[in-house]
């Protein structure tokens, strides 16, 4: 998380945990699903765009060959599935929201948001392992701080 993003989520905090304060469980709870379905998108959008939450582009995946040797062109993006709502999911509850992976694909993406090691194809056996580079995939922008300030908004005017 960046500086920015901190300082304003702690100056957004006093704020909303008051209005918070002010509503029901079961409104709460709907309040918090909301958001975690904004952050969900807002973080599924940045991932299949290839930008970490701090506004930085991934590191490209590194060139291919083909059988001749030379550099073949890659096309697409890095994680295609990653960011699909069915692997991206949001966790409300009345006082917390988390954001996580589905638990298949939770092991890939923790290798490429920690830039550890693992085998370039798991299927095979004793394949060559290989040091990714982070990717940071999921993190607080400083534009979710005014996402979650709308929906808040537009929650309470409801």
């Amino acid at each position: 998380m960046s500086e920015t993003s901190a300082e304003g989520l702690d100056a957004l905090a006093p704020w909303l945990g008051g209005v918070l304060q002010k509503l029901e469980p079961g409104e709460r709870l709907g309040l918090t699903r909301k958001i975690g379905k904004a952050l969900r998108d807002a973080n599924a959008a940045r991932i299949r765009d290839n930008v970490q939450p701090d506004g930085t582009p991934m590191e490209p995946r590194k060139a291919k060959r083909d059988k001749r040797g030379r550099l073949r062109k890659r096309r697409g993006r890095m994680f295609p599935k990653t960011a699909l709502a069915r692997n991206l999911r949001a966790f409300a509850r009345p006082d917390e929201i988390e954001v996580t992976f589905r638990p298949l694909v939770a092991g890939t993406a923790a290798v490429h948001h920690y830039g550890l090691t693992a085998p370039v194809d798991s299927k095979i056996p004793n394949s060559i392992e290989v040091r990714y580079p982070a990717r940071r995939l999921l993190g607080f922008a400083p534009a979710d701080l005014e996402l979650i300030d709308q929906e808040v908004g537009s929650w309470l005017a409801r």
